[in-house]
């Protein structure tokens, strides 16, 4: 998760990841932990991105941004002070970094110190000393417009998200290339639901009166009974089983697939 934890760090930890399974599902948490990514342009956007992207729990954040602080600053980055502007000499990254790092211990944050952004920089194979490439790389900063081409390509050609976001006065814009094998799992882009599960039955042998869609007669099958009566289940649909309890703890975190059931009449069965 990005530090070292012993104790009560642990036990804090699975209780915000419990949370997040609740808001983002187990499948989004399972890959925010193994995230990289790096920020260019410490501003408003900036900050902000690198502040929810730590709290939502991700591997790792590198800031790069080597704008020197001024009284203008103060006015867009929150971490900006009085003192880093007087310094005459603090980059809005490591301005920012103190307090980030602090918002969350099991995300590694740290500044890229380099006068410009490198192609072995955002190529490199051990971001942050965690053995992974970057995931993504947000612009949040307007770049030259060869410099900007050359980043994108950079990381299309390399299977890295890239994210622009820029904020000019009253306007806006945002940029995003996912890559030619970006696929799109979520069908509906509803948020995740969580169903309470009243009852569930496991039938070594199929019988013939129960009709379960792709299931044959003797297959084990598994009756699963939701508390809601509008669960708005389909087939094909994908559930997580979770906080499974009296001897059914092995099948928390296991992944099903929704089936449609019927029970047929004794005379189609017959």
């Amino acid at each position: 998760m990005g530090a070292h934890k012993t104790g009560s760090l642990v036990d804090n930890e699975s209780e915000r990841i419990d949370r997040q399974k609740a808001a983002f599902g187990h499948d989004t948490i399972a890959r925010l932990k193994d995230l990289n990514v790096l920020i260019v342009g410490c501003q408003g956007v900036g900050v902000e991105t690198a502040k929810n992207l730590i709290l939502s729990n991700v591997g790792g954040v590198v800031l790069w941004d080597t704008t020197i602080c001024k009284e203008l600053h103060r006015g867009s980055n929150f971490y900006v002070t009085p003192d880093h502007v007087a310094s005459g000499d603090v980059t809005l990254a490591d301005a920012s970094l103190g307090e980030l790092r602090s918002l969350n211990p099991f995300c590694r944050v740290d500044v890229l110190a380099s006068e410009s952004l490198s192609d072995e920089a955002v190529l490199s194979k051990d971001v942050l000393g965690s053995r992974r490439p970057f995931s993504a790389v947000v612009v949040t900063q307007l770049l030259p417009k060869e410099e900007l081409f050359n980043l994108n390509e950079i990381a299309r050609a390399n299977g890295i998200v890239f994210v622009m976001a820029l904020n000019n006065g009253v306007t806006s814009s945002i940029f995003s290339d996912f890559g030619p094998r970006h696929e799109i799992s979520d069908a509906t882009g509803e948020p995740t639901q969580t169903l309470a599960v009243s009852n569930i039955e496991i039938l070594d042998e199929k019988p013939k009166l129960l009709e379960v869609s792709g299931a044959k007669d003797g297959e084990k099958v598994v009756i699963v009974t939701v508390a809601q009566n509008d669960h708005g289940l389909e087939d094909g649909d994908v559930v997580v089983l979770e906080d499974m309890r009296e001897g059914m703890e092995g099948l928390n975190g296991k992944c099903v697939t929704v089936k449609r059931v019927a029970i047929a009449s004794p005379v189609s069965a017959s």
